[in-house]
């Protein structure tokens, strides 16, 4: 397991109320992206440590380190970044402000004590480092989409004061400190050391841009797997198609023959009677006929075993994508709207594509056996797709889906549950303004897996609390000002 850190200057009016796992915070959380990422089952886990050399709050600490800089250096503690032009360039240049306070969050085992911390620390301390605080925490994470079990981010936030107190001027390390506290700080945890940006090409990412990295490398590799299945597939129906023909063909020259022999013979006796008396051309028809219908089972096994293997794509298909879902962490604002958009024109051609398959299917029900086993394939592979692609839009957006479903084919519902309203409201307050465009989405989802009587249920009961969302929102969100979910 690799670990490493960052240090970036420390937010000190929300640090210690988040390391504190303070009430009013929790709930600001909750309020802001609708759900918390705090598991309290697993609070007790968590481990706090704080220098008694630092005993102010971190606002306190951080005057008072101003008050320093200014009796040092007769200057005020420039805080904020300042914007400049470079006179031999002219571009447009930015000057970082002080910070006093860091903050660095490297990942952790799940075993690890404050004491592993020791030999960092101390690495910290030999380059006029002071760390006020170490917290361990073991109870942020995501719940797995498919067992709702907690995916934890074992993690630890270790704030310095990076001063020094002599010169009233932040400590500098240059680019060999910095290697060397990477590796300082594997060694005290018993950890793997990250590989360095120079070995990787990898500039550091924040939380938001490494899940929009991995949200777009899962998409690239999804398109690339799904289009060699396609391809497959066609390849297989290709097949498929001129080995029916071909049973086609053998069946007709079956029936020319059997035709020909009884004109010529008259009757199955009488040609027995002729064969008897040395009449030949029966003897051979009848041989040919044994190998056109040899041929003909030999084809049929063929056609099969390729349905068998056309069959099975769709499973692929989705194993792969539920493979992509496990690995994926949690879904976020940003990325479902990028999957909104990437994909909403292939949503509506899947959409025409299914109705008008619906339609030859009831036509030529009645018809044509092989060709309604055809068009089953089809809508199944179009279903497992839409499947898939609801799967990797978002959990919000999969529950609410689901959530309809459930209402509009259960009988004795006749307006939505509570858990309906939580479900589907998650996914349409992304977009407060338009909830119309996120309700689409859920119900072009919903369709396909409902008969017109239950999508006709469905649709209207959702177009309801649409039009008194504000309402409906305001009801749900009273729970959450008396606390937390447990």
């Amino acid at each position: 397991m690799k670990t490493g850190i960052k240090f970036k200057p420390c937010n000190v009016g929300t640090a210690e109320a988040h390391n504190r796992r303070d009430r009013a915070y929790c709930e600001a959380v909750a309020r802001k992206f609708g759900q918390t990422y705090f598991w309290d089952e697993h609070r007790h886990l968590n481990v706090t440590w704080r220098s008694p050399s630092y005993t102010k709050p971190l606002q306190e600490l951080l005057e008072d380190l101003k008050v320093l800089v200014k009796q040092k250096t007769g200057r005020a503690m420039q805080c904020k970044d300042v914007e400049y032009t470079d006179r031999k360039t002219g571009k447009k240049r930015k000057r970082s402000g002080s910070s006093a306070i860091r903050e660095g969050c490297p990942p952790i085992k799940p075993d690890t004590r404050i004491e592993d911390f020791d030999l960092f620390v101390k690495w910290l301390a030999d380059k006029g480092i002071s760390v006020i605080s170490i917290d361990l925490h073991h109870d942020e994470g995501h719940a797995d989409p498919l067992t709702d079990d907690l995916l934890p981010n074992h993690h630890a936030h270790i704030i310095v004061d990076w001063m020094n107190h002599d010169t009233g001027k932040s400590v500098k390390l240059d680019a060999n400190d910095c290697k060397e506290m990477q590796t300082a700080l594997a060694e005290s945890l018993g950890m793997e050391r990250g590989t360095p940006k120079e070995d990787s090409g990898i500039e550091g990412l924040s939380a938001i841009e490494y899940k929009e990295r991995k949200a777009r490398e899962n998409t690239q590799r999804l398109t690339a797997e799904n289009a060699v299945l396609e391809s497959r597939n066609e390849q297989l129906e290709l097949q498929a198609m001129t080995a029916e023909k071909s049973i086609e063909e053998l069946e007709q020259q079956r029936k020319e023959k059997k035709k020909a022999l009884d004109e010529e013979s008259g009757s199955a006796l009488m040609s027995g009677v002729a064969n008897l008396f040395g009449k030949g051309k029966y003897a051979e028809i009848e041989k040919e006929n044994a190998r056109l219908t040899a041929e003909n089972k030999d084809m049929q096994f063929a056609v099969a075993k390729m349905e068998a293997q056309v069959a099975k794509i769709p499973m692929m298909v989705q194993r792969q994508v539920r493979q992509t879902i496990e690995e994926k962490t949690e879904e976020h604002l940003t990325e479902i709207r990028e999957l909104n958009a990437s994909h909403s024109r292939e949503l509506s051609s899947l959409e025409v594509k299914l109705r008008q398959l619906s339609t030859r299917y009831r036509e030529l029900e009645s018809n044509n056996r092989h060709i309604i086993d055809n068009l089953k394939r089809e809508k199944d592979t179009l279903l497992a797709q839409m499947e898939a692609m609801l799967r990797l839009l978002g959990e919000k957006l999969e529950k609410a889906v689901r959530a309809l479903i459930q209402f509009a084919r259960v009988l004795a519902y006749k307006t939505f549950t509570r858990e309906h309203k939580e479900a589907i409201v998650s996914w349409l307050a992304l977009d407060r303004d338009d909830p119309k465009s996120n309700a689409h989405f859920v119900k072009v989802f919903a369709r396909p897996f409902l008969t017109d009587k239950e999508f006709d249920k469905g649709s209207k009961e959702l177009d309801r609390l649409t039009s008194s969302f504000p309402a409906v929102m305001e009801d749900l969100e009273q729970p959450q000002r008396r606390g937390m979910r447990r």
